[in-house]
This record gives structure tokens, C-alpha cells and sequence, in this order.
């Protein structure tokens, strides 16, 4: 009886085995599903704490509703009707020393003139005319990838780039965006710019749909309910939670291929299929007795610490409206916090009736956040920072930290060439795959489209071994 076993119980890992399920029950292949998780709860970095009233991400709180991988799957779990949009849409960008609101075709990089007019004070009058010279700017001639900043500034000139396209583009990976690749990261901006020659010809030639949905998704009982339903649905897999992979064998046998996944328990797991759902960090020493080149590939993928800080107070001790999203924090502003979330206001249920929910973040790629201080003292820092801005009066009445040390891949200009070079390493053990944010998309929706792939290559395998 063939046996798959998943390293790895974070979203990738749970959504593969799902898949491997639904396989199993269909009758495309037979055998045995293993997940090791060295944690004592699934989900990794998707994490959701409900106390006091407060419903509080400690992870990612929304995914992109565009990609369709997420939406479906929510489908097959029958949490479509727990999906919620937005309630408040505005960002703000941190300049200045005050937020200014950002139209929303800007938010999609398309440089309309009336939605330029309204930032051009933001902008000045010079970074107002070339941002709007864009449809006029040649494109790019040369092939290969490039980083982000160089495509945005070659598009937009710097003021825009700077000052509104960088925070968007380069502030949810919490990356340098000179070391970001646009090719891996926004492969769509540069097909616009290709097929088109420039964005906002680009962007106006796309059709436009009846009845435009929200970019963004999120769960009415937070994020981590897709965590828990997955566990739930998962009724052929054996979790071994707490224990941790600690080796990785590989055995040729007539064309085919065994692994052993060595625990830390001095047992291990036999099967034909290997799946590692972990960051790449980790993967590398286990792949290292197998394939050294690609496990010294992993280890040059860098990644950049984070801090999610949460904050609850009364509504009389917010001074400011909160009518919108929240706000960016360009790289060139002396500001300790890269972004600032106003849940309660974003969201619904986020918070009691009364009460607001702040959700801010510190730490990027080039600016590491202080990991080794109390939770007090970020958490004074934050306030710090806040209480200014959002016209903040007295204490929070609680506050909630998490930190992600190397939490965020970054995906530098290459990756897309560094994963091809992988792949190909990796050909010569057909049943040994990697998924994961550090190798082909961050959001929940890429993860569960690896996951899917993944699931439909070792059922292949599987068939084929029979």
C-alpha cells in the first residue's frame, strides 16, 4: 500500500492533504497519508485569537478574491457563507507628517488624470506630470527580470513610485523593493506593459465586469476557520502533531523511489510520496544528503522578520474617524511602523460594539524589527508611533504581539529562474516536492494552488506505480 507522508501543517501542508484525500475517495490512488507538524496546532502562520470580543489576526487576515483558488476551496469546505468583504475600502499613505486618503485606481496602478489631481500635493507638481506622462513612457526592450523599484520608477517616475506604488507593491512582502523581483512577484504588471506598452493602456483594454467584487476576502470567525475546517475535513490522515522531522533518505528500487522521513522520536516514516510544506530554511538541511546543490539554492533565499501587533481600545480614546482601511508607511519616512490596519473598521466583528481594533506592523527587510524585547515595550513603541496620528488617548486596554522571525520570503530578482533551476534538481526523485510561501506565491490562494498541483503530481506518480 503506497504511503505519502506531508512535513508541514500550516495551509500548504493541510490543503495538500485535503487534495490527497479527495484523490483517495474517488479511487485514483490507494494508500496511507501521513502530516507531521511540530507544533501542537495546524494552520502555521495563520493564526486567530478571540478573546474579550476582539477577534485578532496574528497572520494573514484576508486573501486575494481575484485568485480563484481560494474562493473555491472555501466552495468545497462550505465556508463560502462565512466569506466577508471589506466594510471600509480607503488607504491611506503615511506623508509628511499626515495620512493622505489614495483613490482606488491608483490602488491598481492605473494613473487616471482625476485620480492624480486628487494626490497631486502629495506628489508636487513635477512628480504629478511625469506620473501622469505614463501611458506616453516606451516600454522596457530588454528581456529577463527586474526589480520592482526600477519598473515602478521607470513607469511612474520616483514621487509615485515612492510615495504611493512602493508601500502597496513592496510593503505586504516587507521587502526592499530594489531586491524584488517584479517577474515573480507581478508578472501581470509586465505582461501589461509588453502586450500594451504601458500600463493604463493596458489596465483600460482589460474588460470590466458587470458587478466588480472586492479584491480582498476574509472569514467572518477569522482566518484560522479554514485552518480548522481543514483539519476537520481530513478523515484519512494520521496527525502526528508535536513531533518533528529531523532526516530525510531516499532509496532507488527498480525506477522506483522509497523515502524515509526520519522523526525525532527515533522512528521514522516510509512511503513513495514526500511532501515538504515547510520554509525553505527548514527543508534545506533535510534535502541536503540528496540533492546539496538545491538545499544551498534554499539557503540563499532570504527572508525578512515581522511584528503583528494588535491594540484594543474604547472609542472615545481614538481621536481620529477610522473611515477607511488604514495606512502605508513609505521606506523614505522616519516612521517606526510600516503599516497600520484599522480591523474594527475594515472588517466586521473585529471588535464590541464601542470598541476599536488597531492592527499594526514593524519590521521589513532592511529595517529588522527588535525580535528580543518585551512584549511591553513593542507594544510602547507602537503606541509611540500611533498616538499622534490617530489622535490616541491614555493605554490600549490590551494588546496582543506576535513575532515572525524570518516570517517573509523575499522574492528577489531571479526567483523565478532560481524555482526552474530547483524544479529541475529536484526531477531525479519524482516523489519528493516542496510547497510553501518561499517558492511560488505567498497568499493563501498560492499555497493551495501548490497544494493542488502537488497533490495531482504524486497521485500521477502513484498511478503510475502500481
Amino acid at each position: 500500500m503506497a504511503r505519502v507522508v506531508i512535513v508541514g501543517g500550516g495551509i500548504a501542508g493541510l490543503s495538500a492533504a485535503y487534495f490527497l484525500e479527495q484523490a483517495l475517495r474517488a479511487g485514483r490512488w490507494r494508500g496511507e497519508i501521513w502530516l507531521v507538524e511540530r507544533e501542537r496546532r495546524l494552520g502555521g502562520k495563520v493564526v486567530t485569537e478571540v478573546e474579550e470580543g476582539f477577534l485578532v489576526e496574528g497572520g494573514p487576515d484576508s486573501f486575494r478574491a481575484l485568485q480563484p483558488e481560494g474562493v473555491a476551496l472555501l466552495r468545497e469546505l462550505g465556508l463560502e457563507e462565512e466569506a466577508v468583504a471589506p466594510q471600509e475600502r480607503t488607504v491611506f499613505v503615511w506623508r509628511g507628517g499626515r495620512l493622505h486618503p489614495i483613490p482606488d485606481a491608483l490602488l491598481r496602478l492605473e494613473p487616471r488624470p482625476a485620480a492624480l489631481w486628487r494626490i497631486a500635493a502629495l506628489l508636487g507638481w513635477r512628480g504629478w506630470l511625469r506620473a501622469l506622462l505614463e501611458p506616453w513612457i516606451p516600454p522596457r526592450r530588454a528581456d529577463g527580470d527586474e526589480p520592482l523599484a526600477a519598473f515602478l520608477r521607470r513607469r511612474f517616475g520616483r514621487a509615485f513610485a515612492e510615495g504611493i506604488a512602493e508601500p502597496l507593491l513592496a510593503g505586504i512582502h516587507a521587502g526592499d523593493p530594489w531586491r524584488l523581483s517584479l517577474q515573480a512577484l507581478y508578472p501581470q504588471f509586465a505582461e501589461l506593459e509588453r502586450r500594451w506598452g504601458s500600463l493604463a493602456r493596458g489596465l483600460r483594454a482589460r474588460p470590466v465586469p458587470s458587478s466588480p467584487g472586492p479584491a480582498f476576502l476574509s472569514l467572518r470567525s477569522g482566518m484560522g476557520a479554514l485552518a480548522r475546517r481543514l483539519a476537520a475535513a481530513l478523515s484519512h490522515t494520521h496527525l502526528l502533531l508535536g513531533r518533528s522531522a529531523v532526516g530525510l533518505a531516499a532509496q532507488r528500487t527498480d525506477r522506483r523511489v522509497r523515502y524515509r522521513v526520519a522523526l525525532d522520536d527515533g522512528t521514522s516514516l516510509e512511503g513513495e510520496g514526500v511532501l515538504l510544506a515547510v520554509p525553505a530554511p527548514a527543508a534545506a538541511p533535510w534535502i541536503a544528503g540528496l540533492l546539496p546543490e538545491a538545499a544551498a539554492l534554499l539557503r540563499r533565499i532570504p527572508f525578512a522578520s515581522v511584528v503583528v501587533l494588535s491594540l484594543a481600545f474604547r472609542r472615545e480614546q481614538v481621536g481620529h474617524p477610522l473611515r477607511g482601511s488604514g495606512f502605508l508607511v513609505p521606506r523614505t519616512e522616519p516612521f517606526p511602523l510600516t503599516a497600520c490596519t484599522w480591523s474594527s473598521s475594515k472588517w466586521p466583528h473585529r471588535a464590541p460594539p464601542g470598541f476599536v481594533l488597531l492592527r499594526a506592523f514593524m519590521g521589513s527587510a532592511d529595517r529588522p524589527p527588535p525580535l528580543d524585547v518585551p512584549d511591553e515595550v513593542l507594544i510602547a513603541q507602537t503606541l509611540q508611533a500611533l498616538r499622534p496620528v490617530l489622535r490616541l488617548q491614555g493605554d490600549p486596554i490590551r494588546g496582543w504581539v506576535h513575532r515572525w522571525p524570518e516570517g517573509l520570503p523575499q522574492y528577489e530578482v531571479g526567483h523565478g529562474e532560481r524555482m526552474a533551476a530547483l524544479a529541475r534538481m529536484l526531477a531525479i526523485y519524482p516523489g519528493l516536492l516542496l510547497i510553501g510561501a518561499s517558492y511560488r506565491g505567498i497568499g493563501l490562494p498560492d499555497l493551495i494552488r501548490q497544494a493542488r498541483e502537488a497533490a495531482q503530481r504524486l497521485v500521477a506518480l502513484l498511478q503510475e506505480n502500481k
